[in-house]
Formats: structure tokens, sequence, C-alpha cells
């Protein structure tokens, strides 16, 4: 097995094309197609299987050693980024996971730094739910990932709270109350966000031993508040979610209020790369030294 092949197969199944494969790894896609054969051949064991009508599939063995796989491979990017290190030349990768908000409010200015600071290394991002930044550090898939929780634990670097806001729209019965207690929410019809912050907007009403007149369930933000602008709904959303200039809606607080901690998370933290503890710092000190939403 060579280090080309193992790289060649992880990346089909991120991608599930031989040609995008290719082109990512600048290789042709004969070449990412004998890498595959050839891997395969060589343990005797079908690791991709190849069907018309489903496209590229990868096999019972092939889920079997992926995890193994990317290990070997972010290992070997490890050494590599050291060696480099080592020699006073700091290049490399560094993939990022975040969930929609933080990408749009907090990344653009933390990549920027870290950029200014860490010219030659290349950034690659990956936006998702919160589920999937988890599972995208579990497979490794990404070294560093934004995470939203309840509460801080001992896996999460801390970075900021994000406090969960009522939305309404204007004209509502509840305009005039300066925070908004959970039961109050109980005579509108709810929108619920239906990505990454749903647990912790059924936390606030489980808390009150509630459960919201869910009307509508959605996943895209804006469609959300537009929705709440027509009347459609009220709805529960991260403040870091909204708009700069929010219009046609009324924003509270909640009473008593619920904030989702926002901090970074990555795997290993006694063999990280030094590339990865770059970023976190950069992170770390423009939360203290300025906000930066």
């Amino acid at each position: 097995m060579t280090f080309t092949q193992l790289q060649v197969f992880a990346k089909v199944v991120d991608t599930r094309s031989f040609t995008k494969t290719g082109e990512l790894l600048n290789m042709t896609q004969s070449a990412v197609s004998h890498a595959v054969a050839s891997l395969e051949a060589e343990l005797g064991v079908q690791m991709l299987i190849r069907d018309r009508k489903n496209g590229i599939m990868v096999s019972e063995f092939g889920n079997r050693v992926l995890e193994p796989v990317r290990d070997i491979l972010g290992r070997m990017a490890q050494i590599e980024q050291e060696a480099s290190a080592a020699k006073g030349l700091e290049t490399g990768i560094i993939r990022i996971g975040s969930f929609p908000s933080a990408a749009a409010r907090l990344l653009p200015k933390m990549i920027a730094t870290f950029k200014s600071l860490h010219p030659k290394i290349e950034v690659v991002f990956f936006e998702g739910t919160d589920r999937e930044v988890l599972d995208w550090l579990d497979a490794r898939i990404i070294d560093v990932g934004f995470v939203a929780l309840k509460g801080w634990d001992s896996q999460t670097i801390p970075l900021t709270r994000d406090q969960m806001v009522v939305v309404m729209p204007q004209g509502h019965p509840l305009r005039d109350a300066p925070t908004i207690a959970v039961p109050a929410l109980m005579d509108s019809p709810f929108i619920m966000s239906h990505g990454g912050c749903e647990p912790l907007i059924r936390e606030i009403f489980s808390r009150s031993s509630l459960v919201p007149n869910i009307r509508f369930e959605v996943a895209d933000t804006t469609t959300i508040l537009n929705m709440v602008k027509e009347g459609l709904g009220i709805t529960v959303v991260p403040q870091l979610s909204l708009p700069d200039f929010p219009l046609g809606i009324e924003i509270r607080e909640l009473n008593p209020p619920f904030w989702r901690h926002v901090g970074l998370r990555y795997l290993f933290e006694k063999e990280t790369p030094r590339i990865v503890k770059a970023f976190v710092d950069t992170a770390q000190l423009l939360f203290r030294s300025e906000p930066i939403f």
C-alpha cells in the first residue's frame, strides 16, 4: 500500500466521484481509478462498489477500514507539518468545519487574521450542521470544528456565548414586553428551526415542562425570519444567526435568559499539529482582544 492509494480512496469516499477526486488531487481520472484498483488488487478485497444507478458506494470492508485510513493520513499530515516547522517552513493545510451562523459571523475575520499570521497555510472550509461537524471530527475529515453546546465541557475550547432570543412579527401582542417568559410563547404558532439549534430550543421549553406549538419546521434561518415577518408564527433563534439590521420583526430576550456556548473542538490534544494550535490561539486572541461580531 502507498500513501497515494490511501489518499485517493479516502477522497473518493468523500466526493463519491473519481472525476472530482482527480481535480482535488491534481490527478487524471484514469490515475485515480488505477490507484483504487491497485489497492484493491493488493488487498484482495473490494473497497468501492461502482453502480450505474447509485454511483460509487463504499463496500462493507471499505467502511471498516475507512477510520484507520483517515488516521494514517492525519498522522502523515502531522509528520509533514512538524517537519516543515522544524525546517522553519510553516506550510500545510488546516481543515475547518462550522455551523452556518458561526461560518457567516465569526470565521471571515478569524481566517483573515490567521492567514495574515500564517500566509503559507492553506485553509479548507466545510459548512454543515452541528451534528455533521462532530461527525467530521470523528472521521478526521476536519482538523478543528466550531460547536454549539448547552454548556462548556472538557473537550471544548471556549470562545463566546450566544444568547437565544424570541423573534416575532411587528405588532405581535408580546411586542411591549421587555423580556418574554417561555409560557407566554405557548399562545402563538411556533416555527421550529430544523437545523442544529433544535435540541437547544426544545431544551428551553423542556425546562418549563412545556412543548412548543409547532406549526412549521424549517432548516434555513433566512426562511424562518421571512415567515415570522409575514405573521406565520414566532420563533426562538441564536442572536448570532440574526442579520445586523433585521427589518419587519421584533426581537426580545427570554426570561430567564438562555445561552448557547460556542467553542472549538479538535481531536488528540496531546498530538495536535502546530497548525491547529495556531488557529485555536488566533481564535482565542480575537475574542480576548475585541468582539468580532
